[in-house]
């Protein structure tokens, strides 16, 4: 079950990084106009496009290394921050284009996906911590249990001797 929850953010901070990747490509073809039709806000020069392009790109990739290094505090905000971006961008596209761009919806499923994963492997973390402690506790309980035993052991002996 531990395992389950760490390989699903290594994978998802693998594909991050690859969508981070592909943005900044398809972004920057897109305003120069070597391609046409995937982001058409790119295609009028609109220098807020790309700027926002290469945030995208720059968050994604450190949330990709955060995810794979198991960084869980760090990858949850920038996670949530990725997906406002993300809402952010969709948005603005709706509303100067009337365009709803595919790429800003994954960047949203992305971000929200691996905030949560974060979450849940933190709080799991968390348990299994608090759960060493307490077995730690136990231990020292009971060897001190078995300590104060011998010690009574050992002083009946030298009583009884004397």
């Amino acid at each position: 079950m531990k395992k389950d929850g760490q390989e699903a953010l290594t994978f998802l901070g693998i594909v991050i990084i690859i969508y981070g990747i592909l943005y900044a490509v398809l972004g920057t073809l897109s305003y120069l106009n070597s391609i046409t039709g995937v982001l058409p806000i790119h295609e009028q020069q609109d220098i807020l496009a790309l700027l926002l392009t290469y945030i995208i790109t720059i968050l994604s990739i450190l949330i990709g290394l955060g995810s794979i290094k198991k960084k869980y505090s760090i990858i949850q905000l920038a996670g949530i921050i990725f997906a406002i971006i993300g809402l952010i961008s969709l948005i603005y596209n709706q509303i100067t284009q009337n365009f709803f761009n595919n790429l800003d919806c994954i960047a949203i499923v992305l971000g929200a996906g691996i905030c949560i994963i974060a979450i849940i492997n933190e709080r799991k973390k968390r348990k299994s911590n608090t759960k060493i402690k307490s077995n730690k506790e136990k231990v020292k309980l009971t060897k001190t249990k078995k300590e104060n035993k011998n010690i009574k052991k050992n002083t009946n002996k030298n009583t009884s001797k004397d």
